[in-house]
């Protein structure tokens, strides 16, 4: 037998499996992990979801999601557990304005982290690019759990040049979240919003992956 023994369910309120040697599986969440003889997991990194030429926002002012994807419950109810979010839109300025761009992580109600360009050109552009790449982690479980977030965003905003180098901004978080239910399902979203209006943006790619 290759395994001493393969579990399943979900991490519930005492962290669920009991770390035997092994292989571990969440059919919940279908994560699959490796437990050794010091009783420590290891995730196997896994793609949650993958977003492919998503269809575009228009009239973007207030928040509107780019991605949004759906957690089980309990995924999220280990300490260091730890989600790598990426993505890569773009985006069409009317020009005269010079809004800025605002692009956030949120989970459930909780607002983790969240970036705001400097101000766009005063020229109408097309297609203008911007990549974004957040990464969180449990800090403490329960239904009072904390995450710490970080991230940033590289985002053309040279007159109408997409080709035109990126401008990274990074975020300015310097503690954990507000208290996060994290023994419930949990919807994670990042969201753009914008200081006066921009005409479209289109996610073009964009991954959730589970890296530990």
């Amino acid at each position: 037998m290759p395994f001493d023994q393969i579990t399943s369910g979900p991490s519930g309120p005492t962290n669920g499996n009991n770390n035997s040697p092994g292989l571990t599986l969440d059919t919940t969440n279908n994560i699959v992990a490796s437990v050794g003889t010091s009783h420590t997991e290891s995730i196997f990194q896994a793609t949650l979801a993958l977003f492919q030429g998503l269809a575009a926002l228009t009239t973007i002012t207030t928040a509107q999601n780019l991605i949004s994807k759906a957690l089980g419950s309990y995924l999220l109810n280990r300490a260091g557990r730890t989600i790598r979010v990426k993505g890569w839109f773009i985006y069409t300025s009317p020009g005269t304005t010079t809004p800025t761009i605002t692009v956030a992580l949120v989970l459930g109600a909780t607002t983790l982290c969240t970036i705001t360009t400097a101000a766009l050109s005063s020229t109408a552009s097309t297609d203008m690019p911007v990549q974004f790449e957040f990464v969180f982690s449990t800090v403490t479980t329960g239904a009072t759990g904390t995450i710490e977030a970080h991230g940033s965003v590289s985002a053309n905003i040279s007159a109408n040049t997409p080709a035109a180098a990126t401008v990274q901004y990074s975020d300015t978080n310097t503690a954990v979240s507000s208290a996060v239910n994290l023994q419930s399902a949990l919807t994670l979203a990042v969201t753009l919003a914008a200081s006066s209006t921009i005409t479209s943006a289109q996610l073009r790619l964009g991954t959730i992956e589970i890296v530990g």
